[in-house]
């Protein structure tokens, strides 16, 4: 794999290219450790000891206060208010990563410190049943809820519980829909050229998303990733990188320098500046691919997790 390294700097705003972690560490560490079989799920990263070290989520919750919130809670939607948590003891604050694939409801893993035997008792004790999934035990508490067409509508079966599938040990908690996804296989997400491109493009990041577009077109994979602040005082920086596909390269770079700029709308039709006081374009190689790529300067105010949120490549070309 070519690695790169270089600096972009213009007008005050500045970007560090650099890997997105070696293959055990940061996003490309997380990206290892799911499954790549069905890659065109989102894949979300979220690296919560930072957010910790930055006091920015400090207990069951991040702090209520400054932009990094909805960032430092990003991906773990599927994990309830933490009275659910407390319920059966998984504790946020004891979590150093989450990993998140699949659409909403996805599937999530937490890595860190964990107190498995008080987990897997709680969660027996309100009716688990442990089977094995691959190496990891999962105690399952009846399933997910499943959806179904009835008399040409929508109704919903099941079970609601956040938890009615938890894999527990001491360094791992997952649960969620899909939940075998995030606890690995045979082909994991680093196996993908294109992944380890976007990853490699975004750089140090502490908060990403990976995600295929939602129909199809002229790009192949993109990400959106929130560069690492060294304090919570920061102003926060996004980073949003877009693998063309090969026939399409020179539409998509027209769409995406031309149309994703501070004069630009979001597809919700919110002007961006509004959003972003600087948009910086460029392109890195990597894995035999070019990858377009945006540098983001959010403005005061704006929530760090923003373009996380809202970007989509379609809404630019």
């Amino acid at each position: 794999m070519r690695r790169f390294g270089m600096v972009l700097a213009m007008a005050g705003l500045v970007m560090a290219g650099c890997s997105g972690g070696d293959a055990g560490t940061g996003l490309r560490g997380a990206m290892s450790e799911v499954s790549g079989g069905e890659s065109d799920q989102p894949f979300a990263y979220n690296d919560l000891a930072h957010w910790r070290e930055l006091g920015v989520l400090r207990g069951r919750e991040p702090e209520p206060d400054g932009p990094w919130q909805d960032a430092a809670y990003f991906g773990l939607d599927v994990l309830g208010v933490p009275e659910l948590r407390d319920s059966i003891g998984v504790d946020l604050s004891a979590a150093d990563r989450a990993v998140s694939v699949g659409y909403q409801p996805a599937a999530v893993r937490l890595d860190g410190a964990f107190d498995a035997a008080a987990v897997r008792d709680r969660l027996i004790a309100s009716g688990g049943k442990p089977r094995k999934v691959g190496d990891h035990e999962v105690i399952s508490r009846g399933g997910y809820a499943t959806t179904t067409i009835e008399n040409g509508g929508l109704a919903v079966r099941g079970n609601d519980d956040p938890f009615a599938e938890v894999a527990v040990s001491d360094s791992v908690i997952a649960t969620g829909p899909g939940l075998a996804d995030v606890l690995g296989g045979p082909v994991d997400l680093g196996d993908h050229p294109e992944y380890i491109a976007v990853a490699d493009c975004l750089g140090d990041v502490v908060t990403a998303a990976l995600r295929r577009p939602e129909a199809p077109g002229g790009v192949r994979l993109y990400g959106v990733g929130l560069r690492r602040p060294g304090s919570a005082d920061e102003r926060p920086s996004s980073v949003i990188c877009v693998v063309p596909e090969p026939t399409a390269g020179a539409d998509v770079r027209r769409g995406f320098t031309g149309g994703f700029t501070t004069r630009g709308t979001s597809g919700q039709g919110e002007p961006i500046g509004r959003h972003a006081e600087e948009i910086v374009h460029d392109e890195v190689e990597s894995e035999g691919l070019t990858v377009l790529r945006a540098g983001v300067r959010h403005t005061a105010g704006s929530p760090a997790s923003f373009f996380l949120k809202t970007f989509s490549p379609e809404n630019h070309l």
